[in-house]
């Protein structure tokens, strides 16, 4: 028999129940049934055939429109971090600083279906708008690769959630596919539109006012023969390619302490680790082997050393993205919040029979408020590692004066093929500019080394009418979190960068809200660039930054 709707599901459950407590007798029952039968008969839901295989099934989605405003400067000033520079015969010559504006209508689509199958394993798929990057799922509006107006070359789909799962016991649960993050973990960490791929083991129990759960993941964080985020490696023979997979492990620990029904405090410590984490050259010998060979064009632009954003070990085939290396990240991430309510709202309980706690009549007078206090902490306890690998690139390519060669990957002057006067002084100016020189005098100090997270939320979105706003502070540091990782929405995709958030919402109706968010922010380390990985604007270094975004949402 095709299984039946979980609300179907739901009136058979009760009506057994009434007729158990013989508020009903059997004829009675028996008459309902058959009624609700008949009147499921007659819907168009009846039509849906299921696999038996199927226990319940929910369909679910959401639906986002935004206007959104995007504005990033840099510096001026002869090499400076922001200057964009021309070759000449004597050096480098000035051309003016960078800047870019970026207003764009655009919208966000995801659906999908979930459920439970039987003996206690449960499913889901869902899709998403924007395949072409997993931090956002935002589709521009017109968007076109030149095709002409109203373009929709953008607004593909693709599956970004396929999971089994099975309640192995009360307390402990397993997951094996591409699912929602199941970490306690904020924005500082990870984008919320990012899906992590491979296995988790759960637990959740409870000891009467304590709650302790934790969970170990092992992801996939990039196939062999990927999309070089990361890259696979030449088996350094010369005689062929061992494509090998790159992991992610994360191990998470925490609690939950309930003083009463509306005041807890929840805290957790997680850490993440790599493996696999190889160069497409292991055989140069060199940090610097690891790096494009597509050197910086100082004519073009946002060309720039503040275009210069690394380097790291395992970075991905131009400048722009040597910051996706993910070597030397061990990263300790403690986040946590203390919820309550303020206000003289009073709520009364009520049962009709004390021996009954089923038949219970709730009441509230008066108005209260959810309120929020958050935080996150993340240090990386590699930095300093970090922090000499992207020196040494630079010293490689310039020691004590002399020009070592054109090699240098990704920080090279355009056209330098030989060793001639002319290359040798624009690079000497290039390795003396401020951001060269941020990055081999930086990254020994905690800001470098760690990110952080402090605000307060008032509010909380749940009905017709109610209201949500938030206040925060964040700052990353360049060498402190996994870059591939940190959010996009707000800011920008990058690290070095601090700044306020805030934030208002509003429910006009069940589903429907509405928000206003604006972020300011300005580099945590003056000396050093803002690197960013697939980022929306594209200047390398910048000084300020600020997003408004207006929102309108529709969950269903």
């Amino acid at each position: 028999m095709p299984a039946m709707l979980a609300h179907a599901q739901t009136d058979t459950a009760l009506i057994n129940e009434l007729e158990k407590k013989g508020v009903l007798t059997e004829k009675d029952a028996q008459d309902i049934e058959a009624s609700e039968a008949k009147s499921y008969a007659e819907t168009g839901a009846s039509k849906i055939v299921l696999s038996d295989a199927i226990k319940t099934i929910q369909f679910y989605g959401d639906l986002r429109l935004r206007f959104e405003m995007r504005d990033g400067t840099t510096p001026g000033g002869v090499l400076q971090t922001g200057s964009s520079s021309v070759s000449t015969s004597s050096g480098l010559s000035k051309v003016g600083p960078d800047s870019q504006t970026m207003n764009r209508w655009r919208y966000r689509l995801r659906f999908g279906a979930k459920g439970d199958l039987y003996d206690n394993f449960f499913w889901g798929i869902r899709a998403n708008g924007n395949p072409t990057y997993d931090r956002s799922g935002n589709v521009t509006f017109g968007h076109s690769d030149g095709a002409g107006p109203f373009g929709k070359g953008f607004q593909d789909l693709a599956i970004d959630e396929v999971y089994l799962g099975w309640h192995a016991t009360s307390d402990i649960t397993l997951t094996g596919g591409q699912y929602n993050n199941p970490l306690y973990t904020t924005n500082l960490v990870w984008d919320d539109n990012i899906n992590p791929t491979g296995a988790t083991e759960a637990y959740d129990h409870t000891f009467g006012d304590v709650e302790l759960f934790g969970s170990a993941n092992q992801w996939i964080y990039q196939a062999g023969g990927g999309n070089g985020i990361t890259n696979t490696a030449n088996n350094g023979a010369g005689t062929g390619i061992n494509y090998s997979n790159t992991f992610m492990y994360a191990e998470q620990i925490g609690f939950k302490y309930k003083f009463d029904k509306d005041t807890f405090f929840k805290m957790a410590g997680t850490f993440y680790t790599y493996s696999g984490t190889v160069g497409n050259n292991p055989a140069g010998g060199t940090v610097a082997g690891l790096y494009s060979s597509t050197p910086i064009n100082y004519s073009g632009a946002n060309q720039s050393p503040s275009y210069f954003n690394g380097p790291f070990v395992g970075a991905a085939s131009a400048p722009i993205s040597n910051v996706s290396g993910i070597n030397d990240l061990a990263v300790l991430e403690v986040p946590m919040e203390f919820d309550f309510k303020i206000g003289p709202g009073m709520t009364t309980t009520s049962s009709g029979d004390p021996k009954d706690m089923k038949d219970v009549t709730t009441t509230t007078s008066g108005w209260s408020v959810p309120i929020r206090i958050f935080a996150d902490f993340a240090y990386n306890t590699e930095a300093d590692e970090r922090a000499n690998a992207a020196r040494g690139a630079i010293e490689q390519i310039y020691d004590g004066g002399t020009y070592l060669g054109s090699s240098n990957l990704g920080v090279t002057s355009a056209g330098t093929t030989t060793n001639n006067v002319t290359t040798a002084a624009q690079n000497k100016a290039m390795i003396n500019s401020p951001t060269f020189q941020g990055v081999l005098n930086s990254g020994k100090g905690l800001l470098d080394q760690s990110a952080y997270q402090i605000g307060f939320e008032a509010g909380q979105l749940k009905h017709k009418g109610d209201w949500d706003g938030k206040l925060y502070w964040q700052s990353t540091g360049y060498y402190a979190v996994d870059p591939n990782l940190v959010d996009a929405d707000i800011f920008n995709a990058a690290t070095n960068l601090n700044g306020v958030v805030a934030s208002v919402s509003h429910n006009w109706t069940e589903g429907l809200s509405s928000t206003i968010r604006y972020a300011y922010a300005t580099p945590v380390n003056g000396q050093l660039a803002t690197p960013s990985v697939n980022q929306d604007l594209q200047i390398g270094d910048i000084r300020n930054y600020q997003v408004l975004q207006l929102d309108v949402m529709w969950k269903f």
